[in-house]
């Protein structure tokens, strides 16, 4: 199964992308231009960005980059993951949401 992710380049700034193979240490990624993804970045691996590890960049070809983890996926960031849809995929906020309980208690 492929996944939808989303590269953060800078502020503001996001990236879709495909994982197209995932294990507990890095990925392989489908992007439009591999030149413009920098070497160390922020993947966001769920559409409201509460999985999102930190990569770095090991190999390249055009269309498709490896990378590391910083730190392994566990198993609860894999069931965060967004499977990937033929529609056009929105970036997620940058501020992961709190869920609606903890949001009442917070405000």
């Amino acid at each position: 199964m492929r996944y939808t992710a989303w590269i953060a380049h800078k502020p503001g700034h996001m990236q879709g992308c495909v994982l197209s193979d995932i294990s507990d240490t890095g990925a392989r990624i489908d992007v439009e231009d591999s030149k413009i993804v920098p070497d160390r970045f922020p993947l966001l691996l769920s559409k409201n960005g509460a999985a999102r590890r930190v990569c770095t960049v090991v190999w390249r070809k055009p269309r498709q980059i490896g990378v590391t983890f910083s730190r392994r996926l566990a198993a609860a960031d894999r069931a965060k993951l967004t499977p990937k849809s033929d529609g056009e995929v929105a970036a997620p906020p940058l501020v992961p949401q709190q869920p609606e309980t903890e949001a009442a208690e917070n405000g």
